[in-house]
Formats: structure tokens, C-alpha cells, sequence
């Protein structure tokens, strides 16, 4: 990808929400959909790995529609969750989902910047992102504001799509995600391209190791990185040890 293509998606992420804003009433079927139902096994790989604390208060940013927080409170060391986004058509599409469910007293969600969190230092046990990290305007400065906010001994968890080693899973997956995925999304999101925007965030944030380092640059020890599903999305883990 050339500057200028870098130059107009760093710009684009930073008024990326608009976009969700308006994909948020298609955005749950197209992302359950499109993915085959993967993202819901996904989601649930984040319980395996949850801090060993009896009792967790977790935040998820980027947060969408609610359903990692809608994940992670299947746990019982799981107490309260507050769920930010910037998109305020995708945090009501969540609030409701929350009410039908009757866990409005132990999830919150509201809209609020991943990159500038709003919360004190040292507030929670659990950070999660959910494949939102790489529309965020500086992934570098939300990942430092991540570990200000954790207490001694919290973690955090991050899911985001990666680019396959293998060959033949890489190609697949190009085609996939360059020709498949942004001519259905955009036309069942009545988009004009919203999903071919999301396509090339993927194609052009860091993964692997590249990744690591950003957390490592952050302060967060114990680096942990789980393949998911053949390499095309990864598992991030990092805890605050001081």
C-alpha cells in the first residue's frame, strides 16, 4: 500500500465510528454471517484465558453491539463489564440486547474513546478488544492507556485478524476478504464501502510479532500470541505485573 492509501486510511479511522454508525443495524448478521459463525467460537476462546482473580471488573472498547461482554458474563468471576465505542448507533443496538437479556445491572455500556480512555488509573482487572484495535486512530496510545487503567496483575486480551502463513489458506483468505466480503457487505449494508474500508485496516495493521511489540512498548509482560483458525486472526494476551 502506497503513502497516500496509508495517508487516507489513517485519516478515515479517526471518523471511523461514522461508519459503524451507519452499518449498525446490518452489522451483527453480516458479521456472524460473513464469518461462518467463527466469531462466536472465537469470542468464547477469551473465557479460557481469563486472569485468576476471584473477582473481575472487566472494560471492553470497541465494544459495538455488546457481544463480548455478552461473552465474558457467562463467567462468574466475572462481576461488571463496561463496554466503550465511539459509534453510538452500535452501543444502542447493544443496550437493547443487554435489557432483553436482564444484565443491565452488571453490564454497562456508553460511548467513550479506546484511545483516551475515560476511567481512572488502576481501574480494572480485564481489558478486551475484539477486532477493533486497527481502526483505532493510535493503536500504540490506546494500548499505553490500556495499562494505566489495569490494576497490578490485570490482563489484556486482544482478538484481530492476521494475514495466514500458509500459501494456500492466504489466497483463500485474499480473495475472500478483497472481492467477497466488500461486494456482500456493502450491498447488504447499503453502504457504499464501508466493508471494503474494513478489508484494507486488516491488510494494513501490524500482526505477530510486530504486534507484540507495540504491547511490549506499553509495559506488558507475559506475552502470549494464539493462532486462531489457520493464522487468519490472532490472539493477543499481556498482563500488567507491576
Amino acid at each position: 500500500m502506497n503513502n497516500a492509501n496509508n495517508n487516507s486510511l489513517s485519516e478515515r479511522k479517526k471518523e471511523s465510528y461514522k461508519i459503524f454508525n451507519e452499518i449498525a443495524g446490518t452489522y451483527d448478521l453480516l458479521n456472524h454471517t460473513l464469518s461462518l459463525g467463527i466469531d462466536i467460537y472465537w469470542r468464547n476462546k477469551l473465557l479460557k484465558h481469563l486472569p485468576k482473580k476471584e473477582s473481575i471488573n472487566a472494560l471492553d472498547l470497541a465494544t459495538g453491539t455488546g457481544d463480548v461482554p455478552l461473552t465474558l458474563i457467562k463467567d462468574e468471576r466475572i462481576k461488571k463489564i463496561t463496554g466503550l465505542d465511539l459509534s453510538k448507533g452500535m452501543v444502542d443496538i447493544g443496550i437493547q440486547k443487554v435489557k432483553k437479556k436482564h444484565l443491565d445491572k452488571k453490564i454497562n455500556l456508553m460511548i467513550g474513546d479506546a484511545v483516551n480512555i475515560p476511567a481512572a488509573d488502576s481501574s480494572f482487572d480485564l481489558t478486551t478488544i475484539s477486532f477493533g484495535i486497527r481502526n483505532f486512530s493510535d493503536p500504540q496510545k490506546s494500548l499505553h492507556d490500556i495499562y494505566r487503567v489495569l490494576k497490578k496483575d490485570g490482563r489484556v486480551m486482544i482478538m484481530e485478524f492476521a494475514i495466514p502463513k500458509n500459501a494456500l489458506v492466504r489466497a483463500v483468505y485474499f480473495f475472500y476478504f478483497r472481492h467477497f466480503l466488500p461486494k456482500i457487505g456493502n450491498i447488504v449494508s447499503k453502504h457504499k464501502d464501508a466493508y471494503t474500508y474494513l478489508n484494507k485496516t486488516v491488510e494494513q495493521f501490524p500482526y505477530g510479532n510486530d504486534f507484540l511489540k507495540l504491547m511490549e512498548n506499553a509495559g506488558f509482560k507475559n506475552l502470549k500470541c494464539q493462532s486462531l483458525t489457520f493464522g487468519i486472526a490472532m490472539l493477543y494476551i499481556g498482563d500488567k505485573v507491576e
